[in-house]
């Protein structure tokens, strides 16, 4: 297992796609800011009251993540199925539970990775716009440890998807198509479920578990976590390596 976990890591340094959704995520978060500071300053005429406490929470929202890990995830899920190198792994004694589990680690391992440099990266921002670095309390700690866990959380459906369509087109389409259509078909849900009952599906998906409350944001999201780890396994056992 060491070994299968060894060649997945080094895989996920190597695959150009885990560089690019990085660098991209985090020139999105920049603009963002950017855009922020100069639309205050010179359309709305206000000083910049901008702090690293709001910047990293801004750079490390789970929100900002979603569709980058989701590209990431599918296309690194499913790179050992498209370069043909699956069987051989198989053949050298490695289960399909062991390849899932070691992916899963994998792709958490490079999640973490992109969100710890949003963070750093929040504080190099912060400095050269200006900004004004304080210390991190409790309320801002909270949050992003909230916001990492509802990544991984998010992170862990995208892995049971690619691990369920294996193929790495497929696997993009499907991933990318729920990080759209989702949060559109539970609104909808929610519109004709108001029609009956007071209750909201859409707030228990995972990518709006962080718009709940105290420990039912927890609840949501080791719950995603553990079902889509689970459900990979079981899936992945019964798959037919082709």
């Amino acid at each position: 297992m060491n070994r299968l976990n060894k060649f997945n890591i080094h895989n996920l340094f190597k695959q150009k796609s885990f560089y690019v959704c990085t660098i991209v995520l985090i020139m999105f978060s920049i603009l963002t800011i950017v855009a922020e500071v100069l639309t205050t300053k010179f359309l709305l005429h206000k000083p910049i009251v901008l702090n690293s406490n709001d910047t990293v929470i801004n750079f490390v929202s789970s929100g900002q993540f979603e569709l980058y890990i989701a590209i990431f995830i599918a296309l690194f899920y499913t790179l050992d199925v498209s370069n043909g190198t699956m069987k051989n792994i198989i053949a050298r004694g490695f289960s399909r539970k062991n390849v899932f589990i070691s992916k899963f680690i994998t792709i958490m391992i490079g999640v973490t990775v992109m969100f710890v440099l949003s963070f750093i990266l929040a504080y190099i921002v912060t400095f050269f716009i200006g900004g004004k670095i304080v210390m991190l309390n409790g309320d801002i700690l909270s949050k992003i440890g909230i916001n990492y866990l509802n990544l991984i959380g998010i992170a862990s459906v995208y892995t049971l998807i690619s691990s369920i369509v294996s193929k790495a087109s497929g696997a993009l389409v499907a991933c990318i198509l729920t990080n759209f259509l989702a949060p559109t078909v539970l609104f909808a849900l929610d519109a004709l479920l108001k029609l009956k009952i007071n209750f909201s599906i859409s707030k228990y998906w995972i990518s709006n578990a962080t718009n709940n409350k105290g420990v039912t944001v927890i609840i949501i999201c080791v719950a995603y976590i553990v079902i889509s780890y689970i459900l990979g396994i079981i899936i992945s056992k019964r798959k037919e390596i082709k």
